[in-house]
Order: C-alpha cells, then structure tokens, then sequence
C-alpha cells in the first residue's frame, strides 16, 4: 500500500475513532512515530492539506478546521461513517492490507477464507447501477443449471457467501442468487423497471426485516430461548437477531426473546449452540426442534437421513 493511502487511513481512524482533535504540529509528531509509518517519513504540511482532501473522498467525511482554537483538525461528528458498512468493510479492508505489509512473517497473521464468488460481483454492482437487466444461468443444488431474466436490486454477504437479490423477470417474483453458484452472467443492454406490485416488497432496507439470514420465509414470531452459562455471556455480546431482548436471568442462565421469521437457518443457529440452549417457546416452534434433534439422534444411529418438515 502506497504512502498517500496508509496516511489517509491513519488520520481517519486517529482523528474519528479517537473523538478527537489535533493540530497540524501533533499529527505530524504521531504520524512520524505511526506504525503505518515505518520508515518515519516527515509529512509536510503540503502534503497534508492534499492527502486531507484524498481522505476525505475516500471515506466520505469533512475533515474540518477550527482556526479559533490553535488550528486544530477534526472530524465532523455528523458524518455517518460509522453508520455505513461498505465504508466500514473498505476502512477494515484496508487496514488488513497495511498490517499484512508491515508484518514480515504473514504466518503470524491467521484469516478467513474471503468470501466465495467476489469476482461476480463487480458485474452486479454495474447492472444495479445501470439498472440493466442480467442473464444468469444458474446452477442450485437442487437440478440442472437452468437461465434467468433477472432484475438486479440489491446484494447482501451473510454467512462468507454473497447473494444478489432481485426479481426473476418470467416468474415475476422476487428470487435470491448465491454468486458462487452462477455458472455465466452477462449484461443486457436495456433496461427493465421492477413489476409494480414487487417495487415496495423490494426494498433493501426492508426486505430481510425480522428475517434472521437470508430465507425469506413465514412470519416472524416471537421466540424465546434460554441460554445456559457460559454461552449466555456470548449471546449477550454477540446476540442472534437485532430484535434480542433480555427477559430473564440467574447465575446460570439467561432467558431471550426475538421477534424473527422461524426459517431452516435460524434453527440452524440455534442448533449451533449444542446443549447450551434450549428453545422455550412457543410450543409449536420448540416441538420443531425437538423433531430436528430427534432426526440428528436416529441419524447418528443408524447412518440414515430423516426428513424433518421445515
């Protein structure tokens, strides 16, 4: 990573994510002592007043200056950066790549597989913003590979697998794409608007409301669960829906409860938990998982899948 982009990254993060100001004089003191600075370059106020508008455009914030209090440099606290995921995965991003360069033994530094069927989705995203319609052939696991007319709206990463969300043009329904699973892709130069009946159903900031991962399927309900210590502690960090409240505690447990559609991959995060919770309501929904468990108990048994109803 070149000198402009590790600069404009660190004076993001110091200026925004430390709340604070800072006047030319300290930033280039902290920068010249910055680990994303190892060679200890002197940054010159020229190059500071051009890698401060580089910064900007890159993160999309106003780096601000108050000439009343010492010329001190900050970040507006209106901004929504930190409300921006993308901005947020292209910070981190970038922020992997300047200690991957600066740590000689990369053994020392221990990933995640990125995510399968990136190199689909700078095509997506051209489509969206073109409003173009794609031809997709597209092979489930379910059948043969089989060609759509699809509408583009909105992508989504869940689980380290990317999906790309739109509307099936022949069936006129909404239809979600995995991109590892699309076999060819091109672009039609036209472009098609959205079935009116499927404009407000496909909206991305709604679409996946009370939806736990990406199935889109019955309604969502109120589910209680309790978590036994010590994965209660996890839970309460790292909760399993945005609708997680606590309704119950003890020293060696937690009661939950999240208003969430009961898909097959809820139930698959639930599961996750092993023995360490248990669904208690409602009875409808607990019966289902007792009938999942059940299945995965005759299935290490006797070496034989058991269909459940999902």
């Amino acid at each position: 990573m070149n000198y402009k982009y590790k600069f404009c990254i660190w004076l993001v993060d110091s200026l925004l994510n430390n709340k604070r100001s800072m006047t030319f004089k300290k930033i280039q003191e902290k920068w010249k002592d910055s680990s994303f600075n190892p060679n200890g370059e002197v940054l010159t106020l020229r190059s500071f007043y051009r890698y401060k508008q580089d910064a900007q455009s890159l993160f999309n914030v106003d780096i601000l200056c108050d000439k009343k209090n010492g010329s001190t440099y900050w970040i507006d606290a209106s901004t929504e950066f930190h409300e921006n995921k993308p901005m947020q995965w292209l910070m981190n991003g970038l922020r992997i790549s300047n200690i991957q360069a600066a740590c000689k033994d990369s053994s020392k530094i221990i990933l995640e597989p990125a995510p399968v069927g990136i190199q689909r989705l700078q095509a997506i995203i051209e489509a969206i913003e073109d409003k173009n319609t794609l031809n997709i052939t597209y092979k489930s696991h379910y059948g043969e590979p089989k060609e759509h007319q699809f509408i583009p709206v909105f992508i989504r990463l869940f689980k380290q697998r990317w999906y790309v969300i739109g509307q099936d043009i022949e069936l006129e329904q909404p239809i979600t794409f995995a991109l590892e699973r699309i076999c060819e892709l091109s672009h039609q130069e036209e472009a098609r608007e959205l079935s009116e009946n499927l404009v407000d159903i496909l909206d991305p900031e709604t679409y996946f409301a009370d939806c736990y991962g990406i199935i889109r399927k019955h309604n969502p309900i109120k589910i209680q669960f309790r978590a036994f210590w010590p994965q209660n502690l996890y839970l309460k960090d790292l909760p399993i829906h945005e609708s997680q409240i606590l309704i119950d505690e003890t020293e060696n447990h937690s009661d939950f409860e999240i208003y969430v559609r009961p898909t097959y991959d809820l139930k698959q995060e639930l599961l996750w938990n092993r023995d360490k919770l248990a669904v208690l309501a409602p009875e409808s929904f607990r019966q289902d998982m007792i009938a999942i468990l059940e299945a995965t108990l005759k299935g290490y048994q006797t070496g034989d899948s058991y269909a459940v109803n999902e």
